[in-house]
């Protein structure tokens, strides 16, 4: 199995029986969230979707793969959702589900193909919020970033891949959503998910890529 990222986008490409493309972390509706405080921010869902399809296309990718949390809303499904999800999801090729925890419910309004995670070849793909023991990993749900602080005090933070391979061959994503920022994963905040905060995995060990493909080092090397 081959396993590499689209350059400049918080996706990757898995070549084995067929060529797969794994996004995660949609949250499709967040855009209403930010309404309800106040904050216009435009339906995005349009510009996902066809940042997607070209990607499908360029890389001659067979099947879509998403990786948990494609809704946003929680613990309900709510009228945006039911009414645009569906249509979202209508791509050329098979397009899987790996059921995230904002998902509840999703299997009544797609019928794609829905399920808690997916082994292609040694690797177990799975959203990231519940414990899969003893394996080697492809997850999302952390939304990770690195934070920058420049000389004048200005703050940017920038989506990034995280992977590590001891004891097991993990690799996170980022969130395919532009408008969720994340979470810095290179200072002292809590690392969301069972397998950061029950300790199997230690964030300062991972490596982080940039989307670009720049390499930054260890995660433990670039606290701030």
């Amino acid at each position: 199995m081959d396993l590499y990222p689209v350059i400049n986008k918080p996706a990757i490409i898995i070549e084995s029986d067929k060529r797969y493309l794994v996004i995660a972390d949609l949250h499709l509706g967040k855009e209403y969230e930010y309404y309800q405080k106040g904050i216009k921010v435009p339906h995005i869902g349009d510009k996902i979707k066809e940042d997607i399809k070209k990607i499908i296309k360029r890389k001659n990718v067979e099947e879509l793969i998403l990786l948990g949390d494609i809704k946003h809303n929680l613990p309900f499904t709510s009228y945006f959702e039911k009414l645009n999800i569906p249509k979202f999801l209508e791509f050329d090729i098979p397009t899987t589900i790996i059921k995230g925890n904002h998902d509840g419910n999703i299997e009544d309004i797609t019928n794609n193909n829905v399920v808690r995670a997916l082994k292609i070849e040694d690797y177990i793909l799975t959203h990231g919020h519940i414990l899969i023991e003893d394996s080697n990993l492809i997850m999302g749900h952390v939304h990770p970033v690195i934070e920058f602080i420049d000389s004048n005090g200005k703050i940017s933070r920038l989506k990034c891949f995280l992977r590590t391979d001891s004891p097991y061959n993990v690799v996170v994503l980022p969130s395919f959503n532009p408008i969720i920022e994340g979470i810095p994963v290179n200072k002292d905040e809590e690392i969301p998910g069972p397998y950061f905060e029950s300790g199997r995995f230690e964030i300062k060990e991972f490596d982080c890529y940039l989307l670009d493909g720049t390499y930054l080092g260890k995660i433990g090397d670039i606290y701030i």
